[in-house]
């Protein structure tokens, strides 16, 4: 996917853009859930993503999946905590 058609799916689910470094590829973008501050990193020349949320019971944590494709993306951007069964968390 583009960097283009990265912010405007985000946009799309109300994420607003925060940053994007150029030299690794890496976009990122905010949204306030749950009274709590998430952020999604996407690494764009492999398609990996990071969200950063503050989870109910854990705390916060980020999760990390590799290889995501468009409707994966669109699940991610509508969920941050949705489950993928392809990626691992870290605190």
């Amino acid at each position: 996917m583009t960097v283009n058609e990265l912010k405007s799916m985000a946009t799309k689910y109300g994420w607003s853009f925060h940053d994007y470094q150029e030299n690794i590829g890496m976009l990122s973008f905010v949204k306030v859930i749950d009274g709590d501050p998430a952020r999604i990193n996407i690494y764009s020349t492999k398609m990996t993503v990071a969200t950063c949320i503050n989870h109910p019971n854990k705390g916060k944590t980020q999760l990390f999946r590799k290889r995501v494709n468009r409707i994966l993306m669109g699940k991610i951007f509508n969920n941050p905590r949705t489950h993928t069964h392809k990626g691992y968390r870290t605190k």
